[in-house]
């Protein structure tokens, strides 16, 4: 019953970032393009292809760490909104040896490829900036203070070893 409780804390939060945020992006991008006037961008025949290949790596690093959150850590994403439902171990292999946040680079490879299909310079590189840079407060002001007090010198260790958003798909 536990698990369902968490898959259902993680349907919020998945409409959001999975809908709502592209929409808003898609309605604020084009109007962005027009405003400081950017040409579309083209990558001609390889636009389907590379915005197909970073959907692809996007979705499995949401997924998967998503899968190892649930499975290993007993928690849901966004824990520090639900305390009741925070990791109670740290996850420190996998995807998460490459990356402290493989959800945030995941969802971005996501949101610059659906920029790339709409030809839009302010949905692929814009909105994605603004995007990291707000998460980024709030993972460096509330996240990694929170995992910080939880686990300690583990993660202390952990965040010294790992990227911050840039995997090394080599480190297991």
């Amino acid at each position: 019953m536990d698990s369902i409780r968490k898959i259902l804390l993680i349907i919020p939060s998945s409409i959001i970032f999975f809908l709502l945020v592209p929409i808003i992006s898609v309605f604020f991008g084009r109007h962005l393009d027009m405003f400081l006037g950017l040409s579309q961008t083209d990558l001609g025949v390889l636009t389907t292809p590379v915005s197909g290949v970073l959907i692809l790596v996007g979705g499995y690093y949401v997924v998967e760490s998503i899968r190892i959150l649930l499975a290993k850590g007993k928690g849901i994403p966004l824990g520090d909104i639900f305390p009741e439902d925070q990791s109670t171990k740290l996850i420190t292999t996998g995807i998460y040896a490459q990356t402290r946040n493989p959800i945030l680079f995941g969802y971005l490879l996501c949101l610059i490829a659906v920029g790339l299909l709409l030809r839009s310079p302010s949905i692929a590189f814009v909105i994605p900036t603004v995007f990291i840079a707000l998460w980024t407060i709030w993972l460096k002001t509330r996240e990694e203070p929170a995992l910080e007090a939880r686990f300690g010198d583990s993660y202390r260790e952990y965040r010294k070893k790992t990227p911050y958003l840039i995997p090394r798909p080599w480190r297991r």
